[in-house]
């Protein structure tokens, strides 16, 4: 419950966060001042703007309030505006620039099992940020890994590594086997059925992959998240000619699909645009936030009674976090990948 997430963000002390508080409900007059009284003796807190009261539904005059809430929690994460750089290309510098987070999905990514060595034991997880930087020899790749993952720690000890290239034949399994686990608490090679070595001594995948390739760590950039390595390529062979597995085929083709699920609460379901508002009443001023029609043409659904939790699901491995709000510094411990791998579900 919300409760349970604000006593338990008090408790561990959470310092030095920015906070909106909107308050909704019967009980929306006190909720607001009892969550800023639990969350203010915080050290370093700053609440942004003032407190946004909502009683039973969002209505129309109140857009404009929850658009001044947006700006101020957007202008408090964004870093400051650069001054335009000055060049002498045509052209200006001027003006404001949007970054649209679904430009990058675009990106054609790879499938790939990195693999190292360190101390006599074999590690390995999945990637998809690998690629070629140079074609003269020795040729130069560079891969970028998660730094939570255990593997990237131990290429940056080896300082070697290969890199096993899925094709589109490779089974879900074994993305599970090397992706949704950790090898600081199992051996991921212990039930594979053979045991493939480059020059380097390192293993490799030899299913469902169509090239291997062993590389020398020659840079190393720490990018937050992630670890970048740059390295010199020492081997590699083709293995197969099928088609290499990007990451968009292994979301649209090997990742199980989830079947879609009909509301299981109680609300009123729009017969124009579909829109469904959770709750047993509607109000007689509702309007759809959608098509903007008014409660005729909403109509009561009543669903069999259930009992769901809600939280978050990872998109990547489909990990389940109990919980109203997800933190925005959460981490899939499964994964490693970070908030915005998850979207609302119930379980």
């Amino acid at each position: 419950t919300m409760s349970q997430l604000l006593h338990e963000i008090a408790e561990h002390n959470l310092q030095n966060r920015k906070i909106a508080l909107i308050e909704n409900g019967s009980w929306a007059p006190t909720s607001g001042g009892l969550m800023r009284k639990l969350l203010e003796g915080l050290k370093g807190t700053e609440f942004i703007g003032d407190t946004l009261t909502l009683k039973s539904a969002l209505t129309e005059g109140q857009l404009a309030d929850l658009d001044v809430l947006a700006d101020a929690i957007a202008e408090s994460v964004l870093p400051p505006k650069a001054e335009p750089a000055v060049t002498a290309a045509e052209g200006s510098m001027d003006g404001v620039f949007e970054v649209e987070n679904a430009a990058f999905n675009k990106f054609s990514y790879g499938c790939e099992v990195l693999t190292t060595r360190v101390d006599g034991r074999d590690y390995g997880c999945i990637i998809n940020t690998a690629g070629q930087i140079t074609s003269s020899d020795p040729k130069k790749i560079t891969i970028s890994c998660i730094k939570a993952n255990h593997t990237c720690d131990m290429v940056g000890k080896a300082g070697v590594f290969n890199l096993s290239i899925l094709s589109e034949d490779a089974p879900y399994d074994l993305f599970k086997l090397f992706g949704f686990q950790s090898g600081r608490d199992v051996d991921k090679f212990a039930s594979w059925p053979d045991e493939l070595r480059t020059k380097n001594g390192l293993r490799y995948i030899g299913q469902h992959v169509n090239a291997v390739l062993s590389a020398r760590v020659i840079d190393a950039r720490d990018c937050g998240t992630q670890m970048l390595y740059i390295a010199e390529v020492v081997e590699a062979h083709v293995l197969s000619d099928k088609p290499s597995c990007t990451y968009g085929y292994y979301h649209a083709h090997i990742k199980p699909k989830k079947a879609p699920a009909a509301p299981e609460a109680e609300g009123w379901v729009c017969k124009v645009c579909g829109y469904f508002h959770e709750g047993a009443e509607l109000p007689a001023d509702f309007v759809c936030p959608l098509c903007k029609h008014g409660p005729e043409d909403f109509e009561h659904y009543v669903p069999a009674v259930v009992d769901k939790k809600k939280g978050w699901i990872c998109t990547v491995c489909g990990y389940f976090h109990e919980g109203e709000e997800l933190p925005a510094d959460f981490v899939c411990p499964i994964c490693h990948h970070g908030a915005d791998a998850f979207e609302p579900a119930e379980q």
